[in-house]
């Protein structure tokens, strides 16, 4: 079960996810090279895990928030991975 309501975006062709890949390591989130799965960061020492399901043809991405502390708010979680999106050229659907 999802902890957030899931996030969609749209405009995310191949090099817009490899951008959201390089951006995401700068800040210490390793996103696997494959049009679906999981990954874990940490967010002033809090776990967050996501899993997350890329549509090439379409450049849709879907991130699922799957775990995170009580204290981080779902409002937040979405701030950052709307921010981080953007950065790398996609936009919210």
């Amino acid at each position: 079960m999802a902890a957030c309501q899931a996030m969609k975006y749209r405009n995310v062709s191949p090099a817009v996810f490899r951008t959201l890949q390089s951006l995401g390591k700068k800040k210490g989130i390793s996103i696997p090279n494959a049009p679906s799965g999981s990954f874990t960061f940490q967010v002033a020492g809090m776990k967050v895990g996501f899993q997350y399901a890329w549509d090439a043809g379409s450049g849709s991405l879907v991130l699922n928030c799957v775990t995170k502390p009580p204290l981080l708010g779902c409002s937040t979680i979405k701030s950052f991975a709307d921010k981080i999106v953007a950065e790398s050229g996609g936009k919210s659907a």
